[in-house]
Order: structure tokens, then C-alpha cells, then sequence
């Protein structure tokens, strides 16, 4: 007989360890493996889902009276599974590889004419830059290995965005992170929103950042300025957000 815990009262509580089992494990993708996720606080979408901004959760509990939210921008709603979601095999949880909470800050340009225009907005402590300006608390239990963050910038004046980063201090570490940023699209989630920057852009100095380890990521789309405008929204106002990044 399997060795499964049994629950006492009709209602689940909702305690991880009894959702534990030695034998009965569902197979990962499906519907129960994804249901089992959700009961643990974990957001988990299908495949052909618009990540990272359609997802289920679980919702209500602090009111205790939980329920399966389907979130999409603007549109939260009960989700009552589909035949086709319960016969998939697609589920996927959504994490972030890298999230940190970011105050954006502004620089201005040396211009006589101009000396209080705004040249940059965002987060940086590059030693490239004269002047240090954000606050950015990085989360150090990342899914790559980035360590740092120097810079995290939109510079409308030269229509680019920049993502300056340190890895763990070893080639391959370091390695690893320029496949990542070239072979892959960069998504920033904010607030329920999704920017995607695409794959990094060449730049004149290669793949060095900032540090002996550093690596330089750098974007010019539609989509970096709408982060842009964003990072200067922010610093206006003086929120902090969380920023979900994921490749």
C-alpha cells in the first residue's frame, strides 16, 4: 500500500508536507503536477500561454477562501481547467532566473544649454560613469550565475538600453552567461507587465562588462523603450519595484 499521507478533515490544509509521498509522484507537465504546485505558492502556465504574463495561482487564501486564479494583465479571473489543459503534459512553472528590487535614479548631461536634461535613467555604479545614481537589491539565490549588477540603464539619447552584470569569478561562469545573453531572448517582467529585449546587441568591446568577470548586455527596440520610459516613470514618483527576469 502507498505510503501517502491522509488528511483528516474534508477541507485540505494548506501544509506543504501533506502533499508529500514516497510513491505516488505525478508525472512533471501534467495537470496534477501542476495543481500541486500552485497549492505551494508557485505560479505554472501552459506552453502556448503568453509568459510570462498568463498564468495560474492560487488566490484568496489570506481571506480564506482560496480559489484558482488564471492571471492575464487587467483580467484576473476563476480558472476552471479545460479538457484539453487537463490531458496536457505541458505545464511549466514560472520562475525567475534573476530578480532584484530596483529604485530608479536619473543622470544629467553636461550640457551648458541644457544642465538639468536627463541623460540616463535607471541603476548604475559602473566605474565608466562619473556620477552613481537607483538603488538595486539583487536576490543572491539566482538561477545563473550573476553575482552583481553594475549597471541597468535606458539612455534615450543614444536610443540604447544596458544591462551591465558580474558573474561568479571563474571562465566558466563567465562563459556561460554571454551564450545566455546571445542565444536567448531577455524578458523583464514588472508589475505583471513583460518587456521582451531580445538577444544582446554587439558592442564595441565585445562581451566585457565591468569587473574582471563582467559580461554587457545592450538593446535597442520598441520594447527597451517602453522599459525606459518606465525607469523614468519610477524615478519620478520614487517606487521600488521587483524586477523578474527570465531568458
Amino acid at each position: 500500500m502507498s505510503d501517502v499521507n491522509k488528511l483528516d478533515d474534508k477541507q485540505c490544509p494548506f501544509d506543504l508536507s501533506k502533499y508529500k509521498s514516497n510513491d505516488v509522484v505525478a508525472p512533471i507537465g501534467s495537470l496534477p503536477w501542476a495543481i500541486i504546485q500552485v497549492y505551494m505558492g508557485k505560479k505554472v502556465y501552459r506552453s502556448n500561454w503568453n509568459f510570462p504574463v498568463e498564468y495560474i495561482r492560487l488566490a484568496g487564501v489570506t481571506d480564506s477562501n482560496p480559489y484558482i486564479e488564471k492571471y492575464t494583465p487587467n483580467n484576473p479571473t476563476h480558472w476552471q481547467p479545460t479538457q484539453e489543459d487537463m490531458m496536457a503534459c505541458d505545464w511549466e512553472q514560472m520562475d525567475c532566473m534573476l530578480s532584484f528590487d530596483l529604485a530608479s535614479g536619473s543622470s544629467v548631461a553636461r550640457n551648458p544649454s541644457k544642465p538639468n536634461e536627463p541623460l540616463a535613467w535607471g541603476y548604475i555604479i559602473n566605474t565608466d560613469w562619473d556620477n552613481h545614481f537607483g538603488t538595486l537589491n539583487i536576490e543572491p539565490n539566482n538561477k545563473v550565475d550573476i553575482v552583481k549588477v553594475w549597471a541597468f540603464i535606458w539612455n534615450p539619447v543614444i536610443f540604447y538600453f544596458n544591462f551591465d552584470v558580474e558573474t561568479k569569478p571563474d571562465a566558466e561562469s563567465r562563459q556561460k552567461v554571454i551564450e545566455l545573453f546571445q542565444n536567448n531572448d531577455l524578458r523583464v517582467t514588472v508589475g505583471g507587465i513583460a518587456y521582451n529585449l531580445g538577444k544582446t546587441l554587439p558592442t564595441g568591446k565585445g562581451n566585457w562588462g565591468a569587473g574582471d568577470y563582467g559580461v554587457v548586455f545592450q538593446s535597442r527596440n520598441t520594447e527597451t523603450q517602453k522599459l525606459g520610459t518606465l525607469l523614468q516613470q519610477m524615478q519620478q514618483t520614487g517606487q521600488t519595484k521587483r524586477f523578474c527576469l527570465s531568458w
